[in-house]
């Protein structure tokens, strides 16, 4: 089926916008469709995780109005194929855009992310988990559905890696810096239930697994108690972490696949970085990565 054809007849005839309308919102979402084909995904098959991808990927080379457009097409045509049960979810159901002359939040300084690091954590079951979320997040640049979904097999403290299975139940194996795993492990050494391998790692204070609105619960909390005066959000982070390798110099290429944009084994410009290599450029490029 041609979506964005099937989109433009659904503004036109369903909810009778102007042709000009129609052309603008179906030209944002064609744009969208070329963005996601370059990373090898089909538009019907993106998360939430995805779309603020892509926001955050435009958002400085567009005006706030015509983001705040780009953002409503985009709220339409996800909503037409929920409805019509073209996909079974809705990635953009709590989709936002800027309020006017804002844009999308930007990854956090580095200044900002020290002191999310260097924060005096307490040394109970809080804060020593607290520590472990900020640590992994930034440290891996997971999206926080697959942080919240770790479980203590998928860590390998001895290799420094862990194994995420994110959307699409596509996999990958990330290299994660010593400090978070020492972070982790103080972690797990305290709470309740140990290391038993099939347990989830980050828990709530009952020994339930954090949901990802607990994990935004917890970072924006931090953020207020760090001195840092804006919003957080665990996105931020992955941001962060994109965008401080690329400060550093690490080539494009690896970031993406550490992002898991695309499947390392699947993916053409991917299939000659081993995990080996991989890791290698990413200790020598990581600024919490321990020589």
């Amino acid at each position: 089926m041609d979506t964005i054809k099937f989109f433009r007849d659904f503004l036109l005839h369903e909810k009778r916008y102007s042709v000009h309308t129609a052309d603008s919102y179906c030209l944002d979402i064609e744009l969208m469709q070329r963005y996601f084909s370059e990373l090898d995904l089909d538009i019907t098959e993106l998360d939430k995780d995805d779309l603020k991808d892509y926001l955050g990927a435009i958002y400085t080379e567009v005006k706030a109005s015509s983001l705040r457009r780009k953002i409503v097409a985009i709220r339409q045509f996800y909503l037409l194929l929920h409805k019509r049960k073209i996909i079974e979810d809705n990635p953009a159901l709590t989709l936002t855009g800027p309020k006017k002359d804002e844009v999308l939040p930007r990854a956090l300084r580095r200044e900002e992310m020290a002191k999310l690091i260097e924060y005096n954590y307490p040394q109970n079951l809080k804060g020593l988990r607290d520590r472990a979320i900020i640590e992994m997040l930034y440290s891996s640049g997971v999206r926080v559905g697959e942080l919240v979904s770790i479980k203590i097999k998928d860590l390998d403290f001895k290799e420094k890696t862990v194994y995420i299975l994110g959307k699409g139940k596509k996999a990958r194996l990330l290299p994660v810096t010593s400090q978070a795993l020492d972070s982790i492990e103080n972690y797990l050494l305290k709470r309740p239930g140990g290391k038993e391998k099939e347990s989830i790692v980050f828990c709530n204070l009952k020994g339930e697994a954090l949901t990802e609105r607990g994990v935004q619960y917890i970072i924006d909390n931090l953020a207020k108690n760090c001195g840092i005066y804006r919003k957080v959000t665990p996105h931020m982070l992955r941001h962060s972490f994109a965008t401080h390798f690329l400060e550093n110099g690490m080539n494009l290429r690896y970031i993406q696949s550490l992002l898991g944009h695309s499947n390392l084994s699947t993916t053409e410009i991917y299939t000659h970085l081993s995990i080996e290599e991989l890791t290698k450029v990413y200790r020598k490029a990581h600024p919490g990565s321990k020589k």
